[in-house]
């Protein structure tokens, strides 16, 4: 069973960027699964390596989303970005330096908490920008371009 589970609270209506999410749901699980049954340091080393560039790799693409949809939260959303990514890139440098509590359990429960709080939260409050930016090609910045209503 799966220590994190997709669920549709976790779906922000974009399909890339739920599949994006869902993807690093399932490399938080492939991580916790390789420290639980005590894979080698080198199989944990890739899947934390895997993670760490996966994240800045979704970063990139939904802060591109959010910023052709005009989301006004945009600054916000960056601060947590630069946050988590370098919380997951310290982690990982620190285990293949080989730092032997960079992965503790305390680590990976707040990576989980983290990554999932961030997305029910955080990630929905711009749903409703890109989902209008992608549905009729009006998103709210070329709405207020037009002087159109952005509510």
């Amino acid at each position: 069973m799966a220590w994190v589970a997709w669920n549709e609270s976790l779906a922000v209506g974009n399909a890339l960027l739920d599949s994006d999410h869902r993807l690093l749901i399932d490399l938080l699980n492939q991580l916790h699964d390789a420290i639980d049954t005590g894979q080698s340091r080198d199989v944990i080393g890739n899947v934390v390596s895997v993670l760490a560039e996966y994240v800045e790799h979704h970063f990139q693409r939904e802060e591109a989303i959010m910023a052709d949809a005009g989301f006004p939260g945009m600054d916000a959303h960056l601060s947590q970005h630069r946050d988590l990514g370098g919380r997951v890139r310290r982690v990982r440098d620190r285990y293949l330096a080989g730092e032997r509590g960079a992965l503790a359990e305390d680590v990976v429960d707040l990576l989980k908490k983290w990554l999932t709080e961030h997305i029910q939260v955080s990630d929905n409050s711009y749903k409703p920008w890109v989902a209008r930016a992608s549905g009729d090609g009006m998103g709210p910045s070329a709405m207020a371009r037009k002087g159109g209503n952005q509510s």
